[in-house]
């Protein structure tokens, strides 16, 4: 019997699969409406679908009770063939970045669906949430659609169409895979969606098949028993092996791979509104997941988390515009001396704790060997390469913070942690590669480095500062650390300083303001209230969002480009990073000792550089 490590390591291995196959589907659904045209691709997708269940059909059976066959009517002709009208017409005239955001509203969908026909009811948080994600899809459609598709509006229309089709067929579908089990349905639905497909066909039909180009092929065979049946098949296997959360968060990856598809695939460009309302869009999909089974107390801690996360994703970008005008001397004393000063008043009017020698020490080396060794490096780092880049190689902060509990604690590594190190380190060697190039004119492969090794010292002070948080309050700990690592940037305050400083605009102090008090002091302080009414693993999902906050605001603030090197080595450190957090723990076993697959990571609530 293979252990549960092994499980698990398969059941991530299925749901990043299913994601990619998902988040590259868009791309390719847009390609061969384009190839063959959204009216004979309403024949040969379905036909060629239902022809696969055919074969199926012996092994699956076809029994549907009499009292049963309008649901399955139902899930069939609207939920099955509506969503391959609305994906089919709506990516012929969207892009598939674009079309593939909107779809990012389903589980809003299928909540509002599910609430309408009483076997769910919707609560305040999915009507926020709603409200969020339909003002995202608003701003995306207005303004200048020029590189959107030949008729956005119509095609976004469409998508948003299927998306409400698809919602039929998974609430209408449930009892049906309850009774008869996934394979029957999925097989009787596909095959039944077929007939009114039959609506579509034409004569000329046969020769647009035969015209077809490799590429064509390629994309309805992925469409078909590639992203339809064996996605449906691996996807289920990783809902039974992994946390709800786990498999929910994984879904906001999809429109991000989407816009990725279009761009490399078709060629597609993408502009800032895309994005910028993506990120709207995810943000409702987020407060209507996370929201249902928060109270206002709940409420109000998510969105402290929510401001927490937001603003240590835009430390690099804020150090980025400040490194542009300044040395990384000066920037170093304006960011920790202040935060220092402003750390021990605080530490002052909390009550400092009696510490004892060891604890002092401890305390000590965090702040100066761990924090203040993580901003040199980091500092000179962030010198050389975009904030973009900074913010993804951050992300490996997680997995060096368990490393070092490995080295220091002699804890033992398990499998899973070893797959997700390995894939996350890949994604560094593919940045390193990307750095090393030549091809790109704003990065250096030593600021890569350095940067890499400042997340070891921030993991060495996570290692040290730990248990003294434990016992005395991490929020007092914090600030004496932190008083700690400000102290030696005094001697970076010379005359050359003093005259970069005179040099500054107010929009470089509004950064200097940002990365000294909002988000070292502030952002810990709202990290703290949040966890108190959320839990870590919860809390620890939001985590994920900083690398992409860095990338994005690197983008849009700073102008930086966006390139294939940082693509996938980010997708793969932040893919490695979610893969490292289960530690080879069962999910019975977490349940039982209450083991967050976070807690390693979440040592950050000490204090966030």
């Amino acid at each position: 019997m293979l252990d549960m490590t092994h499980m698990h390591i398969k059941a991530l291995i299925a749901l990043i699969f299913t994601v990619t196959l998902w988040g590259f589907a868009p791309a390719l659904v847009r390609g061969f409406s384009l190839a063959a045209g959204p009216w004979d691709s309403m024949f040969i997708r379905p036909v060629s679908v239902a022809l696969i269940c055919l074969a199926m059909l012996p092994f699956s059976g076809w029994f549907i009770a009499r009292k049963d066959w309008w649901r399955i009517l139902l899930v069939s002709w609207v939920g099955i063939f509506g969503y391959f009208a609305g994906s089919i017409f709506g990516f012929a005239w969207i892009g598939a970045g674009p079309g593939g955001v909107l779809m990012a509203t389903q589980p809003l969908m299928i909540a509002v669906m599910a609430s309408a026909f009483g076997a769910e009811r919707l609560g305040a948080a999915t009507l926020i949430g709603f409200g969020l994600a339909f003002a995202g899809t608003l701003y995306m459609i207005s303004g200048d659609l020029k590189l959107t598709g030949t008729y956005p509006l119509w095609g976004a229309a469409y998508v948003v169409g299927g998306c409400i089709a698809f919602s039929v067929n998974v609430v209408f579908s449930r009892p049906l895979v309850q009774t008869y089990g996934p394979l029957r349905v999925t097989v009787m639905s596909m095959l039944l969606s077929a007939i009114p497909a039959l609506m579509f066909y034409r004569g000329e039909v046969w020769g647009i098949v035969a015209n077809l180009d490799a590429r064509a092929w390629a994309s309805l065979f992925y469409l078909g028993p590639i992203g339809t049946i064996l996605a449906v098949i691996t996807w289920n296997y990783a809902v039974g092996l992994l946390r709800p959360s786990t498999i929910g968060g994984s879904l906001y990856v999809i429109p991000i791979l989407s816009i990725l598809g279009g761009w490399l695939l078709l060629g597609e460009p993408f502009s800032t509104q895309t994005i910028i309302a993506g990120l709207i869009i995810l943000a409702g999909v987020a407060i209507a997941e996370y929201g249902k089974t928060l109270n206002l107390q709940g409420a109000s801690g998510m969105l402290a988390v929510t401001f927490a996360v937001a603003a240590w994703g835009t430390i690099p970008v804020a150090m980025r515009y400040l490194l542009l005008e300044v040395s990384p001397e000066t920037a170093m004393f304006l960011r920790l001396y202040i935060a220092g000063i402003v750390a021990a008043l605080v530490a002052v009017w909390i009550g400092a704790p009696r510490l004892s020698r060891n604890e002092w020490l401890r305390v000590a080396a965090a702040g100066i060997l761990g924090a203040l060794g993580y901003q040199v490096f980091a500092t000179y780092g962030m010198k050389l390469i975009p904030a973009s880049w900074t913010g993804m190689i951050f992300g490996l902060e997680p997995i060096f913070i368990a490393w070092m509990a490995t080295v220091l604690l002699r804890e033992s590594m398990s499998r899973t942690f070893i797959f997700g190190l390995a894939l996350a380190v890949l994604g560094t060697a593919v940045l390193v590669l990307g750095s090393a190039s030549g091809s790109l004119a704003d990065v250096n492969a030593l600021g890569v480095v350095l940067v890499t090794i400042s997340t070891l010292g921030w993991a060495i002070y996570t290692t040290l500062i730990r248990p003294v948080a434990i016992v005395h309050g991490g929020v007092v700990i914090a600030c004496l650390s932190l008083a700690f690592t400000a102290l030696p940037t005094a001697i970076f305050f010379t005359p050359k300083a003093f005259g970069e400083m005179h040099t500054l605009s107010p929009w470089h102090w509004l950064a200097v303001l940002h990365v000294s008090i909002i988000a070292t002091v502030l952002a810990t302080s709202a990290w703290n209230v949040g966890l108190k009414s959320m839990s870590n693993s919860k809390a620890g999902m939001f985590l994920y969002a900083q690398p992409v906050i860095a990338a994005v605001g690197g983008i849009l603030l700073l102008g930086e480009s966006l390139s294939i090197w940082l693509i996938g080595g980010g997708l793969l450190i932040i893919a490695g990073v979610a893969v490292s957090q289960y530690n080879g723990y069962t999910e019975e076993k977490r349940d039982e000792f209450e083991i967050d697959p976070y807690a390693d990571e979440n040592d950050r609530l000490d204090y966030q550089p």
